[in-house]
C-alpha cells in the first residue's frame, strides 16, 4: 500500500522562521553600520579638502633624485621614503702642487696644498720631465724621459716601484696622457721629423700612432671633446689655428683662435670636463672660448710673456683651470683661483728651475 505524502506541520514552519529574525536583524544592522561609515569618510574628505586639518602632519613622499650638471658624482642621491639612506658628493679633483724640476741637480721639489713637502732625485741634467699617471692610483709620478736611449724612468707612487720603459728616440718630444680613457698615462712622443704621435699603453702594451701636424707645431693633448680621452691636439703659431684629432669621432677638426705670437693655454677653465681653446697672448691678455657657450672670457695683465712661464692648472679643486704663472727671476707662483677670485701668492723653486706643477698628493 503506497504511503500518503504529508505536509510539514504549521508549527515546524513558525519555528523555521523564528530561527531567521536574528540574522535579519544582524544583516539590517551591519549594513546601516556601513552606510553610516561611508557617508563619514565621504564627509571626512570633503571637509579635508575645503578646510584642511594643519595640526595633522602630512604624508611624506619621496623627494626626488637630485640632478648634476657637471662634475658627476660616484653615485646618485638615493631615497627609502622619506629618508635619505646614502649620498655621494660629486667628484673633487685633486688640485694642483706647487712642483719644480731642478735641472741641475735632478731633484723634485713638491709643496702641496697643506704645505707638506716632498723631494725627490730623479733625473740628469740631459733628461726631460714627464710627469703622469702611468700605476693608475690617483697620484702623479715622477718621471723623465732620456732623449739619447728614448728610456722613460718612473717611479710609481703606488709602490715607488722603479720601472724603465723604452719608447722614442732623440728628437722626440715626450707629451704623456690618457689616450684611451684607462685613469693612467700613456707614454707618448710627438716625433716633428715625420709629424707622427706614438703612444704606448703601460697597461696593455698596445701601441697607437697617427700621422697629424706639421713639424714646427706645438703638440698639446687634452680632452678637447669631453669623452674621457685625451686628444691628439697641436697648436699652430703660423696662423693661430688648432688642430684637434677629436678622439669620440675619430676624425679631425681645426679651429682659429688667437693671433700669431700668442702662447696656448689650453684648460678647462668652464668645468664642463672640456678643455677650452686659450691663448696668452703679447698684451698679457688671457682670451679664452668656453666651450661650455661658446662666449669669450678674457683677464688682462695676468704675468709677463716676456719673462714668466704660463702654469694654469686646477690649484684650488674647483674642477675648473686657474689662471697661474711661474716667474722664474723670483721663483714666485701667482694663481688666480677660479672659485674665489683669490689670488694666490707663493715662493716655490728658483731660478733655472723646470715648473711641473701636478696633483702629486705625496
Amino acid at each position: 500500500m503506497a504511503k500518503k505524502r504529508t505536509r510539514p506541520a504549521r508549527n515546524t514552519r513558525a519555528a523555521v522562521a523564528k530561527g531567521l529574525h536574528p540574522l535579519i536583524k544582524i544583516s539590517v544592522i551591519v549594513g546601516m553600520l556601513l552606510l553610516v561609515m561611508a557617508s563619514f569618510g565621504a564627509y571626512v574628505s570633503r571637509r579635508e579638502s575645503t578646510h584642511p586639518d594643519t595640526s595633522i602632519p602630512p604624508m611624506l613622499m619621496p623627494e626626488p633624485t637630485p640632478q648634476y650638471t657637471a662634475n658627476a658624482p660616484v653615485k646618485e642621491y638615493v631615497y627609502a621614503g622619506s629618508k635619505l639612506v646614502a649620498v655621494s658628493e660629486p667628484v673633487q679633483p685633486a688640485p694642483n702642487d706647487l712642483a719644480v724640476w731642478r735641472l741641475s741637480t735632478g731633484v723634485w721639489y713638491v709643496k702641496g696644498p697643506t704645505g707638506t713637502i716632498s723631494t725627490a732625485t730623479w733625473g740628469e741634467s740631459t733628461d726631460k720631465p714627464a710627469p703622469g699617471d702611468y700605476d693608475g692610483d690617483g697620484k702623479t709620478d715622477f718621471c723623465v724621459f732620456r732623449p739619447s736611449n728614448g728610456n722613460w724612468y718612473i717611479i710609481e707612487s703606488g709602490t715607488t716601484t722603479i720601472t724603465t720603459l723604452s719608447w722614442g728616440q732623440a728628437g722626440d718630444l715626450p707629451v704623456p696622457a690618457d689616450f684611451d680613457g684607462d685613469s693612467r698615462s700613456e707614454l707618448t712622443v710627438y716625433r716633428p721629423s715625420n709629424q707622427t704621435w706614438y703612444a704606448k699603453s703601460v697597461a696593455s702594451g698596445s701601441i697607437t700612432q697617427k700621422q697629424y701636424g706639421a713639424s714646427t707645431d706645438t703638440p698639446i693633448p687634452s680632452d678637447f671633446d669631453g669623452d674621457g680621452k685625451a686628444d691628439f691636439a697641436l697648436w699652430r703659431n703660423s696662423d693661430a689655428t688648432w688642430y684637434i684629432w677629436q678622439s669620440s669621432v675619430d676624425s679631425g677638426t681645426s679651429y682659429q683662435w688667437g693671433a700669431s705670437g700668442d702662447l696656448p693655454v689650453p684648460g678647462d677653465y668652464d668645468g664642463d670636463l672640456k678643455t677650452d681653446y686659450a691663448v696668452w697672448k703679447t698684451n698679457d691678455t688671457w682670451s679664452i672660448r668656453r666651450s661650455s657657450d661658446g662666449t669669450m672670457m678674457s683677464v688682462t695683465s695676468w704675468g709677463y710673456q716676456g719673462s714668466d712661464i704660463a702654469v694654469q692648472g686646477d690649484y684650488d679643486s674647483d674642477g675648473k683651470t686657474d689662471r697661474a704663472v711661474w716667474r722664474p727671476s723670483t721663483g714666485t707662483w701667482y694663481i688666480l683661483q677660479s672659485g674665489n677670485t683669490y689670488t694666490r701668492t707663493e715662493v716655490w723653486g728658483e731660478s733655472g728651475d723646470i715648473p711641473v706643477p701636478a696633483p702629486y698628493r705625496r
